[in-house]
């Protein structure tokens, strides 16, 4: 079991999310990579010290257990090691069921060691690519009607210099003699035995003679891909698109991720939207108020004549039944108006004593 603290090592908060976690370790493989860092062996010490977070830390599950693995030593008391002891030797005398009252640990442990103090080495087979996130930003019309538009993607994908090797090309790639391809060795520490990164061929697997000069030795290359992306009718603010294989490539033969696309809508002059409802504000003057009168509104789908109820009071919505949103499953939502009065600015002498009069008739004051 590692002394040190994996979120620690990777410079990431406990809350931290499976996308910030990837990112970090990204960031950090590439700056303590052994390729960039040749005879450095803080830099290879770091490489392996963050491999090995990563490890646990990017499976949700392994994850999960290793927080309890870690609350439980701090907190639970073994005796002669004590509760702070855990990860020195103080547990040796401490069997995996005295975790019983944490949940089921077993998989945590067995991915590191037997029982029995036995290291087990973890099979390494193909494994499906990461799923890639992306927001997209979409028209207010592109939404509500649907459409087709192409996109741009950072995807990594196999160097096509060495076809994934990442060795140069012309030269050889073989097993690794330390570990015999599995990229991990066990180490003996404490009373017990834990995977790490394999040192000689820093948890490749493989000995590389020469790295490609194209990818640095990595066998993936980042560069942006150009894919054409269906826009279904009724999207939302914040619903999900998700475009199966066209995430990151998987491997050992394993196959590709899915892409998937957060919608972001984009903003209208005239109308509002909430889920499937169509919100606007209508201008009206006095006179079409006080009387009452008839009038085309713009909607979604070309014009609608309302009518507007004499002595109608500003503020008041109309609702135009099924002039909404329609949803993918072919809901229809609604469409509301809401009436504003607009004050004429200016007044010539004669519209100025009809007022008047008007206001005498009705009995205002003024």
């Amino acid at each position: 079991m590692p002394h040190k603290d994996y979120y620690d090592i990777l410079g990431i908060k406990k809350t931290a999310s499976q996308e910030e976690i990837k990112k970090v370790y990204r960031r950090l493989a590439k700056k303590y990579h052994p390729d960039a860092n040749p005879g450095d062996k803080v830099a290879e010490e770091k490489f392996k010290e963050i491999s090995q977070a990563y490890d646990v830390l990017s499976d949700p599950q392994k994850r999960k257990q290793y927080d309890q693995v870690k609350e439980a030593a701090y907190s639970y008391n073994f005796g002669q090691g004590g509760g702070g002891d855990f990860f020195k030797g103080g547990a040796r005398g401490a069997s995996f069921e005295d975790f019983g009252g944490f949940g089921d640990l077993g998989d945590l442990f067995s991915s590191f060691y037997d029982k029995g103090s036995h290291f087990r080495r973890e099979r390494y087979g193909p494994r499906r690519g990461e799923d890639l996130t992306l927001e997209i930003e979409v028209p207010f019309e592109e939404a509500i009607e649907g459409g087709q538009r192409t996109i741009s993607i950072p995807l990594e994908e196999s160097c096509p210099s060495c076809g994934g090797s990442g060795a140069r090309a012309g030269t050889q790639v073989s097993d690794c003699p330390d570990c015999h391809g599995t990229g991990t060795v066990s180490i003996a520490q404490g009373g017990f035995a834990f995977s790490r990164p394999c040192p000689r061929c820093y948890g490749r697997g493989h000995i590389i003679g020469q790295p490609c000069p194209a990818c640095n030795g990595n066998g993936t290359v980042t560069h942006p891909r150009r894919i054409s992306v269906r826009i279904p009718r009724g999207v939302d603010n914040g619903s999900k698109i998700r475009i199966a294989g066209q995430g990151e490539r998987g491997t050992s033969g394993g196959p590709p991720g899915d892409l998937i696309l957060i919608v972001r809508l984009g903003r209208h002059h005239f109308f509002e939207r909430k889920g499937q409802n169509i919100y606007c504000e209508v201008p009206l003057n006095f006179a079409q108020v006080a009387l009452g009168s008839k009038m085309r509104v713009r909607t979604l789908n070309g014009a609608a004549m309302v009518r507007i109820p004499p002595g109608v009071q500003t503020g008041t919505s109309l609702r135009l039944k099924g002039r909404g949103v329609t949803a993918p499953g072919g809901q229809k939502g609604d469409m509301f108006c809401k009436l504003k009065v607009v004050t004429p600015h200016t007044l010539n002498n004669r519209a100025k004593k009809a007022l008047e009069e008007f206001a005498r008739e009705a009995g205002l004051k003024y």
